[in-house]
């Protein structure tokens, strides 16, 4: 039989039999999906290995292939693959299979005599193969509220994200360590599954251990992690917790609820549609988000709180059904606005020398006059005017 035809049947079939078991898989197979691991078919690299494309007959993979391969500890390699055998989880990449190939090689070294001497070195290749996901990193799609995701596709993402790591923390004892949006993958429902399992740690139980090395991705790493190397999976809280605010809020730095609950009101009334627990839902992820974020471990939640306080608000406010509600009136101010800005935004376009004008409207839905200054941070603005009062039931142009 022909290996390069069989290799599409093989993989092909394991995909479409969501029950299939992973399997060892020649490299030869792997090299002919991904036309030898050509430049043109890399879709992604980290610090453990480049991921290819491998196309097949109805379909397509992921193809990991690890870097330094000379220098991989087999037991690492191995330890991590037997943990992706036993991993089945919706919110969890699916592993296909995976490929430990050690060849010697004969290159010679010394031409001169009748008889030439040869090197056997040993050439390692060790790769893994997954699912094909095919809507990139959640990184691809984080934006500020105003734009991009809706709040029910952000939400349900933020629960899935949360079911995939109980499942891995409470069924399988193992820290994920690297949880960022690089490594959580989008399929077409945008459904969210965790990857990228390299420098996991296997609990076993134990609340918490200490390794050696450190990887670490800013921004997402927990500073005791960072700082001292202790894991535990409170370290994959505080991961999560920048990851919530990322999602919410499309920004990094300590939300302010009351601005973040404006700018998703002036989304919803914008386009004249509000998810049915959209208010308390924000509300209640930046709060979860502030207490993951804590510096102290032992002041962040267990992934199991966490799920458990989402589902009592759900249970309490109406399962969310993920359509877009049509209103028929604006969501009035919340307590603490006394106008509404419209836009939030202001977008200038350069033109150099040259005054470009934009219009803020400020309005008063209340029934008392309503004064206001307006304050810039740059000297480059000119405000016109720069204070007045708006009368009840009335609208300002700035």
């Amino acid at each position: 039989m022909d290996i390069k035809c069989a290799i599409p049947n093989i993989l092909d079939q394991i995909i479409d039999d969501g029950s299939a078991e992973p399997i060892s898989i020649p490299l030869a197979l792997l090299q002919d999906i991904t036309e030898n691991f050509a430049d043109e078919r890399k879709i992604g690299q980290g610090g453990f290995g480049v991921v290819y494309k491998g196309f097949l007959q109805n379909g397509y993979v992921a193809v990991k292939k690890l870097l330094n391969s000379q220098t991989i500890d087999d037991g690492l390699f191995y330890c991590e693959t037997n943990f992706l055998m036993n991993v089945k989880h919706q919110n969890i990449v699916r592993f296909l299979g995976y490929c430990a190939n050690t060849e010697n090689i004969a290159i010679k070294v010394d031409g001169s005599g009748k008889c030439g001497k040869y090197m056997y070195p040993e050439i390692r290749e060790r790769l893994l193969c997954f699912e094909y996901i095919s809507k990139g990193s959640l990184h691809n799609h984080l934006t500020d509220e105003l734009r991009g995701l809706e709040w029910h596709t952000r939400y349900q993402i933020i629960k899935g994200i949360c079911d995939g790591l109980q499942y891995l923390h409470k069924e399988k004892d193992v820290v994920h360590m690297d949880l960022k949006p690089h490594n959580i993958l989008m399929d077409d429902l945008m459904i969210p599954k965790i990857t990228d399992f390299g420098i996991s740690k296997h609990l076993d139980g134990i609340s918490q251990a200490v390794t050696g090395g450190c990887h670490v991705s800013l921004g997402y790493c927990a500073p005791e992690y960072l700082l001292r190397g202790q894991v535990s999976f409170k370290s994959d809280i505080f991961s999560l917790g920048v990851i919530i605010i990322d999602l919410v809020t499309g920004r990094k730095e300590d939300p302010d609820t009351k601005n973040v609950l404006r700018r998703w009101r002036h989304r919803w009334n914008r386009s004249a549609t509000y998810p049915p627990s959209g208010y308390q839902q924000v509300t209640e992820c930046i709060e979860i988000a502030a207490r993951c974020v804590s510096h102290d471990p032992k002041k962040r939640p267990y992934i199991s709180d966490i799920i458990r306080q989402l589902d009592e608000l759900d249970s309490t406010n109406g399962h969310v059904n993920g359509a877009d509600e049509p209103t028929f009136s604006l969501i009035s101010p919340y307590p603490w606005e006394l106008l509404d800005i419209d836009p939030l935004e202001l977008h200038f376009p350069f033109e150099a020398n040259k005054q470009i004008p934009c219009l803020l409207q400020l309005s008063n839905p209340g029934d008392d006059y309503i004064a206001f200054y307006v304050q810039t941070s740059s000297g480059q603005y000119l405000v016109e005017p720069s204070k007045g009062i708006v009368p009840p039931q009335s609208k300002s142009n700035v």
